[in-house]
């Protein structure tokens, strides 16, 4: 029996996938449209889509990723990241539909760690302001919800992880149960988090690739937040 009906865009994206996968467990059902059948830069498709689907709630985790990419020309991303954003809002708000947004823990700079949901933001690359900027208009709708989050797949994707940069992160198959037992428990905060205890990234991609090579953040060339760690996520 299905309980929910969940508009969700990113389907086809890690999060979205895995929702998908694991939606029976949870008894609800998603209705996730490709990007050609909703493109979230088109107001009318979005608004189309989310009234055909008949849903109760809309995830939207769709976004472009590629931040190395958007550091060297965001201009896409801000088409995707906040004008698509924008529409989701639009038409949430006109079909009074419950809205529950994917942030990313990048929205802190990780000077200190051990972030409240209440604390100031201040990203420090192009996709993170990106999404930062997302989240700001996404509170403006009261019928919103941000979680802030942070996951890989089903395995760490590099052959060397830091070991002086720290994070709740974990991966999506961890991450996404907690995602969608929240959505569905309807608890109204405002701004969530969550993810797993704190630990390194060498600690984190350990954990599923024993051969990850250990790497500092001074050996790159581009600026990564040392410490973007949840004080208490939403499961703990």
């Amino acid at each position: 029996m299905v309980l929910k009906k969940i508009f969700l865009t990113g389907g086809s994206g890690t999060l979205g996938s895995e929702l998908i996968k694991i939606s029976k467990d949870f008894d609800v059902e998603f209705i996730a449209p490709s990007s050609k059948e909703c493109n979230i830069c088109n107001l009318e498709q979005v608004k189309q889509n989310i009234l055909d689907s008949s849903c109760e709630i809309v995830v939207h985790s769709a976004a472009l990723v590629d931040s190395r990419g958007i550091e060297d020309d965001p201009t896409l991303a801000f088409d995707i990241n906040v004008g698509g954003t924008i529409n989701v809002i639009k038409a949430c708000m006109e079909y009074n539909k419950k809205l529950v947004f994917i942030s990313t823990d990048y929205v802190f700079d990780g000077e200190k760690g051990n972030y409240h949901p209440s604390d100031f933001i201040n990203p420090l690359s192009n996709y993170s302001k990106t999404k930062a900027a997302a989240e700001l208009l996404v509170r403006t709708y009261k019928g919103s919800i941000v979680i802030r989050t942070s996951f890989y797949g089903h395995t760490f994707p590099y052959d060397c992880a830091f070991v002086d940069q720290w994070s709740s992160k974990d991966y999506v198959d961890v991450i996404a149960p907690k995602i969608l037992d929240f959505v569905c428990s309807n608890r109204e905060n405002s701004i969530v988090h969550i993810g797993n205890k704190k630990s390194t990234i060498y600690e984190i991609a350990n954990e599923r690739r024993e051969s990850v090579e250990k790497i500092f953040r001074r050996d790159i060339d581009f600026v990564v937040p040392r410490d973007t760690s949840f004080v208490k996520t939403e499961t703990d």
